[in-house]
């Protein structure tokens, strides 16, 4: 076990991809730090898996939506890390309506986890990742960007809206060796899919070129490239990795 190891911060990392993306990249060495929102027994389980295994990993219950919370826990880390090699913002939650039926509330709602937190993340660490002179910074976005679904124009506009901040960002911070980009998944095998009724997975499943869906780990292998020596000329990019659904 090793902290002094690169660490890397993953907000809502406690389970689905999150949980498959620290898990893969505590195994390669690198110090995870990940966030939770509500789910501490989950959290708690996935650090001592980690640990069991012989590498390094921390959850903090935060809201990163919420800035005062974000605000606290970085000033905690950054004095006992330092600048982290990666932020992966992760962190997002789904509350669908048609946008005739949809409240104000759940529009707000998902805004604030899914988007303001990429601000109130970034805008934390960042400074600490340009005086470092390297960093990666990789937004989840989803094939909802680019793919309609009816129900979701509110999860929709965070996810085409992180594409827009990661190339913006990565022009902003290029000079100081910090590389952004953007990984959008399609149909990951997750338990945010286990509501949807068997006749409509099938369904979904027709439109995949691939005839399955992606694991977490199809995800957390292409983040671990992006953080690896051989992603270190790539930025402002996205990613997409569902199987052709979007082809």
């Amino acid at each position: 076990m090793n902290i002094n190891a690169p660490w890397v911060f993953v907000s809502g990392g406690s389970r689905g991809i999150g949980k498959g993306i620290v898990k893969m990249l505590a195994a390669q060495n690198y110090h995870m730090v990940f966030t939770y929102k509500s789910s501490i027994d989950e959290a708690q389980t996935l650090c001592q898996e980690i640990k069991q295994q012989g590498h390094s990993c921390e959850g903090h219950q935060c809201d990163v939506s919420n800035a005062k919370e974000v605000s606290t826990l970085s000033a905690e880390l950054i004095s006992r890390h330092g600048s982290p090699y990666a932020i992966i913002n992760n962190a997002g939650i789904t509350q669908d309506a048609l946008l005739i039926n949809m409240k104000e509330e759940e529009w707000h709602n998902v805004i604030s986890t899914n988007l303001s937190s990429v601000y109130l993340v970034n805008h934390t660490f960042l400074p600490e990742m340009i005086m470092a002179g390297e960093g990666c910074i990789i937004h989840m976005s989803s094939v909802t960007a680019f793919k309609a679904n009816s129900g979701q124009v509110n999860y929709a506009a965070t996810k085409a809206a992180m594409i827009g901040i990661t190339r913006s960002l990565a022009v902003e911070v290029g000079r100081f060796n910090v590389r952004v980009n953007t990984v959008a998944p399609g149909l990951i095998d997750t338990e945010m899919l286990n509501h949807i009724p068997a006749p409509h997975r099938k369904k979904l499943l027709s439109n995949i070129p691939l005839g399955r869906l992606g694991s977490v780990e199809d995800i957390a292998m292409t983040i671990n490239f992006l953080l690896s020596p051989g992603g270190r000329y790539i930025t402002g990019q996205t990613f997409v990795i569902d199987g052709g659904m979007t082809a």
